[in-house]
């Protein structure tokens, strides 16, 4: 009798070892590197107003640049026309400077970015910091950063 209980503990044992040890999901498959894109809005320091679309613009979109190393990148603006926003991204391929441009004016922001991995292939921006300030920029509902300036 203590002969059967031990060979079903060892095969019991030996099961539970052997299914444990489950496949990586991940493993075989090929990934495209596609990087995460930035979607940010720059926003009126203390009112939230979207200082590049709308009633409130005064920030035209052209002024806006991305600096990397020694290439500039135009940023992209979406327009959401039945909800009158719109919202402004580029794709984050290291470090990089936001470059601002307004009459007499010109502001240089460096950006810090803070990502993850999702699913097997997949990168997400989850965190945005300016200048070196350990505060995270916010995010709006739709996961959109809002920038803040001071004009």
């Amino acid at each position: 009798m203590t002969r059967i209980c031990y060979l079903f503990i060892s095969v019991l044992l030996f099961t539970a070892c052997t299914t444990s040890s489950e496949k990586n999901p991940c493993e075989g498959i090929v990934c495209d590197y596609m990087a995460p894109a930035c979607k940010f809005k720059l926003v009126e320091a203390g009112t939230g107003r979207d200082l590049v679309y709308g009633p409130y613009a005064r920030i035209p979109v052209d002024s806006i640049k991305i600096l990397m190393q020694d290439t500039t990148i135009k940023v992209k603006q979406v327009i959401d026309t039945p909800s009158n926003t719109a919202l402004l991204y580029f794709y984050v391929l290291g470090p990089q400077t936001l470059r601002v441009g307004r009459p007499a004016k010109v502001t240089l922001d460096k950006l810090t970015f803070l990502s993850r991995s999702v699913g097997c292939c997949g990168t997400e921006l989850y965190s945005l910091q300016l200048n070196d300030n350990p505060v995270a920029v916010p995010r709006d509902s739709a996961g959109v950063f809002l920038i803040p300036y001071t004009l």
